[in-house]
């Protein structure tokens, strides 16, 4: 599974409330069938965090390095496209020789198709796929491996069937107003390009546009150095691929990958056309040799790719634990970073004077390789 080993994708949800004490005991209530009853409707059931076919889930299965770690496991069966055709065409012909016509009806080929995938689909092989997550309960966060709206949709519906409440995804507009009291509809959207009129915002675009947008004006003002914290000293970086995008559901984007991204003529003329972050890469550092990286999705705060420091813990649940203390640690620098962001807009007076301040930096930006 994902958070075992390697990169991974995931979402930040906050849980509004501990887990219950029979929390094992309801999971293992909805576990994951038997794949022999798997037809063409998707099938939804818990599973460990092991592997998808682990479908009983006790203290041994479901508790790695001191925290839960399950999967929601889908399980479908599915003709190949191609093959359904064929096998059907096969009966077509048949039934057009048998006939004496050239040709079979609407209706006959419906039915046709009907009866071949009955036939066919018990011999299809079980499609699996799953969606990982962790609970870590000290921190009241649960790490959900699920980036489509799809996949969330249904992982959401399920845990709250089996434990009665839902998590909350950890968007750049929920955070504000669920970790730092902040009302999202309150803050301003920064007009970063100069010399374009006030009202070309007007349409709202995404808070962590902003907030990714700014994230790389804080890199090149302060040389990506963080304030000392009780974790150590910390640095970071932003890069490419860099995804563009403008205010509005019809607004073009624009990828630049290739060469020094940030310091790309397109960038800066990205830029002075009113666009904003919408992906970019960040990595952080910590005495140069533990490094997070990852693409950071501002619109959902979503993480992509997301790669931690080299552990040093050989035994398998030391070594998940490990890796889950690298993931929190790096959430809470990503949102340490957004509640400063939020510091320099909720007051309208800091707002106005960090949007010319972004203006300027805007405008004076030196676009050869730094």
């Amino acid at each position: 599974m994902p958070f075992d080993r390697g990169s991974f994708s995931c979402r930040v949800c906050h849980l509004d409330r501990p887990l219950p004490k029979d929390a094992l005991e309801r999971f293992a209530a909805k576990a994951a069938g038997g794949l022999d009853a798997v037809r063409e409707e998707p099938q939804l059931g818990w599973v460990s965090g092991r592997h998808l076919l682990e479908t009983r889930i006790d203290e041994e299965t479901a508790i790695t390095g001191g925290h839960l770690h399950l999967c929601l496991r889908q399980a479908v069966r599915k003709i190949p496209p191609a093959l359904l055709r064929a096998e059907c065409r096969l009966v077509e012909l048949a039934a057009q020789k048998e006939a004496g016509t050239s040709s079979v009806n609407r209706k006959e080929r419906k039915r046709i198709r009907e009866e071949v995938t009955t036939r066919m689909l018990p011999q299809m092989p079980p499609q699996l796929s799953g969606a990982p997550f962790v609970v870590e309960a000290a921190t009241s966060r649960l790490y959900l491996g699920a980036t489509s709206d799809r996949q969330l949709d249904a992982f959401l519906g399920l845990f709250s069937d089996t434990l009665g409440f839902d998590p909350v995804p950890l968007t750049a507009e929920i955070a504000a107003r669920d970790l730092f009291q902040v009302d999202p509809d309150s803050l301003p959207r920064l007009l970063f390009a100069p010399d374009r009129p006030q009202n070309a915002g007007a349409e709202q675009s995404p808070l962590g546009r902003d907030f990714l947008t700014w994230l790389w004006f804080l890199r090149e003002e302060t040389g990506g150095n963080l304030p000392k914290s009780a974790h150590g000293e910390f640095a970071f970086e932003l890069d490419g691929p860099l995804v563009f995008a403008g205010d509005g559901p019809d607004a073009q984007e624009l990828v630049i990958r290739k060469g020094a991204p940030t310091s790309s003529a397109e960038a800066q003329a990205a830029l002075l056309a009113g666009k904003k972050l919408k992906r970019a890469k960040l990595t952080i550092a910590r005495a140069r040799t533990e490094v997070w990286s990852v693409t950071v999705d501002a619109d959902k705060f979503i993480f992509r790719g997301l790669r931690l420091p080299d552990g040093e813990a050989m035994e398998e649940h030391a070594a998940f634990a490990e890796r889950i203390i690298c993931l929190h640690l790096f959430q809470a620098l990503f949102y340490a970073l957004f509640e400063r962001y939020l510091g320099e807009v909720r007051e309208r007076r800091k707002a106005e004077a960090l949007e010319h301040k972004l203006q300027d930096w805007v405008r004076g930006r030196n676009t050869a390789e730094r």
